[in-house]
């Protein structure tokens, strides 16, 4: 054991944990290189540090999100969902080798989803969530190399207008509602109005969450719920409407008549915000009235004030000073 010479050059044959360690052999082509090698293995092995090369981890980014979706994703309440969408990317991606993977890379292939028609808004959520696998799996101890997508900053958008009905609108929606057939959407529809609840929250209200004028609002899009007074005839309508005391008040989405209802009151809705745009009327006829953002984002449940701020424009004294405190422009005729 030791540096031995040979006919191919100077070869290192150590133990550099003991005799009964592994055996480490590896050839040089100078004596000095061997000697610094021979060195470097027994001063890792005396740090107690591995001294060999770890293998190149050649799991494949599948591999990872099917680690991510076994210990983290099935969790998660659309994490079903989130795993295809993240398999479907993968494969977009051509499924690489994990550790081959650069911050160019991820940046490349955000650019050919743009180019194919993906909304900038879409990808960015797609980055958020590749970045998320890999922080999970480095935090679970299975991934020792970078964050691929840590670097890539999200895409500037524009704010998304948020559209919400007037009173007029209100009336003549439920006016058509007042004629469907569905027994379900016209109190949904109102559900919604009265407590800025989302379509998906309403739908599954059960009749326990109904109780001392109040309705709570559980499994929730952030997992908390919510408790928010009612006034007192939608309240003991939806309890009469209620088949049971347990179980769900409404038998029926409503989905479809309400989207029908939305079309033939003449009322047109920015993309994605058909249903939506009842809890967006909620909050923004709750501002306009002078509620306060405060008590504004405890009934919306945002789990930050930076959400609920998006309606903070339509306070009635919202920006007032800009008037107060403008310059005064005294002596002009603005017709002339």
């Amino acid at each position: 054991m030791g540096i031995k010479k040979t006919a191919t050059g100077w070869c290192v044959d150590v133990r550099p944990d003991g005799r009964f360690g592994r055996r480490v052999r590896k050839t040089f082509k100078t004596k000095a290189e061997a000697k610094r090698f021979e060195d470097y293995l027994r001063g890792k092995a005396a740090a107690g540090e591995p001294y060999m090369p770890k293998k190149r981890d050649r799991r494949r980014l599948l591999d990872l999100i099917q680690i991510w979706y076994d210990f983290h994703g099935i969790s998660l309440k659309d994490g079903k969902r989130r795993l295809s969408q993240l398999q479907a990317l993968a494969e977009k991606m051509g499924n690489p080798v994990a550790s081959t993977l650069t911050p160019m890379d991820a940046a490349k292939s955000r650019q050919r989803r743009l180019d194919e028609g993906i909304t900038p808004n879409t990808a960015n959520h797609d980055q958020a969530h590749l970045r998320a696998v890999f922080n999970k799996v480095i935090q679970l101890g299975e991934w020792e190399g970078q964050n691929p997508f840590a670097n890539i900053q999200p895409l500037r958008l524009d704010e998304t207008e948020l559209s919400y009905l007037t009173e007029d609108q209100i009336d003549r929606l439920f006016q058509v509602l007042e004629k469907s057939r569905n027994p379900d959407v016209l109190l949904i529809t109102r559900l919604c109005l009265a407590t800025g609840a989302r379509w998906s929250e309403a739908q599954y209200l059960r009749a326990e969450m109904l109780r001392d004028g109040r309705v709570t609002f559980t499994g929730t899009k952030n997992g908390r719920n919510r408790t928010i007074p009612l006034p007192q005839d939608l309240y003991q309508t939806l309890a009469k409407h209620a088949p049971r005391k347990m179980g769900r008040v409404f038998q029926t989405t409503g989905y479809n008549p309400f989207s029908e209802a939305i079309i033939e009151a003449g009322i047109r809705l920015p993309k994605g915000q058909r249903t939506h745009v009842l809890r967006h009327t909620f909050a923004s006829h709750f501002m306009m009235n002078g509620g306060d953002v405060l008590t504004l984002q405890k009934i919306l449940g945002h789990q930050t004030i930076t959400m609920t701020m998006r309606y903070a424009h339509l306070s009635p004294d919202h920006l007032a000073d800009a008037i107060k405190y403008a310059p005064k422009c005294r002596g002009h005729n603005v017709d002339t």
